[in-house]
């Protein structure tokens, strides 16, 4: 059951600084937002560790981290690159699909899927290719919506993030995520060196900055310890869950709307995911 509860915590926690970053990516190159915002984190959780006071593993295990940073950075940047073009009501929830590879590499490790998860996974994939598409009204046809291709590598990126940090977390999940940001950040400075994106930010956006790097602290956090209590694919479908958290707060505050057929698709896409974790 805590297993559970950690996953809803992630869920929550990558809903809203998914809601925040889809904002904060229209005021701030990207690289400059996933700069801070890692930034942010790694503070935090420095802070933590020197409070706890444990030494650092040596275990090779944890190796896993750095990889989990590598994908994370990848995935980021998709994702920020995403809800700049895009809107966070069709970015979101594709880059949700990223539950795909965890649910792959647990079955292949022998956990066991229920029929209703396989149907989940059906309704997931077929609300994807529904929100994926949006009217083009000069000609009355439809294309691929803007930020689609982003939100895919986003996906990718963070569905191979939860199966490094999966592997990482059986050493200790606090220093796994803070092993992964740090790789994140080392992984991060070439781009930043080659880019030379402006590395200032405006202290109007400096709240919300730090806001969205300490949820997605915490919801690596919760992700990665609730990985040590419960089954991958459990932890992995109830914690990609976040696009109603996003979509709820892009309805409420900016009053984003979809048409009708991406509406369906966002809630085939969901409900898939919903009947994947009840399974």
């Amino acid at each position: 059951m805590m297993a559970v509860w950690l996953a809803l915590i992630a869920c929550f926690s990558y809903g809203t600084s998914g809601f925040l970053s889809g904002i904060k990516s229209r005021g701030i190159p990207v690289l400059t937002l996933v700069l801070f915002t890692t930034t942010a984190g790694l503070i935090i959780f420095l802070i933590v560790l020197w409070v706890r006071g444990m030494p650092f593993p040596r275990d090779p295990n944890l190796l896993y981290a750095v990889l989990g940073g590598i994908f994370s950075v990848g995935g980021f940047c998709c994702f920020y690159r995403g809800l700049a073009v895009g809107a966070i009501s069709i970015v979101v929830p594709i880059s949700a699909l990223c539950v795909t590879l965890p649910v792959i590499v647990s079955l292949a490790y022998g956990e066991i899927l229920v029929t209703l998860q396989w149907f989940g996974i059906i309704l997931a994939f077929s609300g994807s290719m529904l929100i994926s598409f949006e009217k083009k009204i000069s000609d009355n046809t439809k294309r691929l919506a803007a930020g689609i291709i982003p939100a895919l590598g986003a996906a990718l990126g963070f569905g191979a993030f939860y199966v490094a940090m999966d592997l990482a977390g059986t050493v200790d999940p606090l220093w796994a995520v803070v092993v992964a940001k740090l790789s994140y950040f080392l992984f991060l400075l070439p781009a930043i060196l080659f880019k030379r994106p402006p590395l200032k930010v405006n202290l109007v956006h400096m709240p919300g900055v730090v806001a969205i790097g300490l949820l997605e602290a915490i919801a690596a956090l919760a992700y990665t310890t609730a990985t040590t209590l419960g089954m991958l694919s459990l932890v992995a479908v109830i914690s990609s869950l976040y696009p109603a958290v996003s979509l709820i707060l892009a309805a409420i505050i900016l009053k984003e709307r979809l048409v009708g057929h991406q509406l369906i698709g966002v809630v085939l896409a969901i409900s898939g995911i919903t009947l994947i974790s009840m399974g």
